[in-house]
């Protein structure tokens, strides 16, 4: 009886509308205050016990003096029930698909792939550069490539150490930001070009080349963008 009023309360019942139903199944009819002595439902809450039960397509109630109750046969419930779900299931299904397809809106990339190289030709000619997480592998091999009059303000990854060159300004992260290649956890790293163009940069842990993508969509963009200035922000200048 116990594991049966569980089940009941699985599918969307409460306890006492689980109670009150198993007794209606017994008896061709009740009124509800014999009901409520059989089921142990107080009395003070059988009528609204009730009430949900009709709502739901559990029971059917019969006029009269008093109203009489009648269980809905258990096949016809849960068929009810099953519908119910399918198509509850169905609306959420759609909810999440579209949550998801926004959710990869936000992450569109303009180039795909432009390697280290292509990421150099876009700092020639930059006035302004601010990498986060960088290693020191990273920041020595775009060093070259940025002229002598930029401000360069660069945020380390955890642990690295200063390289590049003397006119850049360093902090340390004090939270380490990774992303998977190759089920490898590798720093994922952030280059913004005079404050608007943003690149993400992530070094393959076996082919050892680094994957340049620019990013395009402005909520990602401004995501990367407040990565780099709590990182900055947060912590001091070595």
């Amino acid at each position: 009886m116990e594991s049966v009023i569980e089940g009941l309360q699985q599918v969307g019942l409460t306890e006492y509308e689980a109670k009150a139903y198993m007794s209606l199944l017994t008896d061709h009819m009740s009124s509800a205050s014999a009901l409520a002595k059989k089921s142990g439902v107080p009395r003070t809450k059988v009528y609204s016990v009730l009430e949900s039960l009709q709502a739901k397509g559990w029971i059917v109630v019969y006029s009269g003096i008093p109203l009489l109750f009648r269980a809905v046969e258990p096949e016809e419930a849960l068929v009810r029930v099953r519908r119910g779900y399918e198509s509850l299931l169905a609306e959420l299904s759609g909810a999440l698909s579209g949550e998801a397809m926004a959710m990869k809106e936000k992450f569109v990339v303009l180039k795909h792939d432009i390697g280290l190289g292509g990421l150099k030709d876009e700092l020639r000619s930059a006035r302004t550069v601010q990498i986060s997480n960088a290693t020191a592998d990273l920041v020595e091999r775009l060093a070259p490539a940025i002229r002598p009059d930029a401000v360069v303000e660069v945020v380390l990854y955890p642990g690295e150490r200063k390289a590049g060159r003397n006119d850049f300004r360093f902090r340390e992260a004090l939270v380490k930001v990774v992303c998977v290649m190759r089920n490898k956890e590798v720093p994922s790293s952030t280059v913004i070009v005079d404050e608007g163009r943003i690149f993400t940069v992530a070094e393959d842990p076996v082919e050892e080349r680094y994957y340049v993508s620019e990013m395009l969509n402005d909520d990602c963009c401004g995501c990367l963008s407040g990565v780099f200035t709590m990182g900055w922000d947060g912590s001091k200048e070595i």
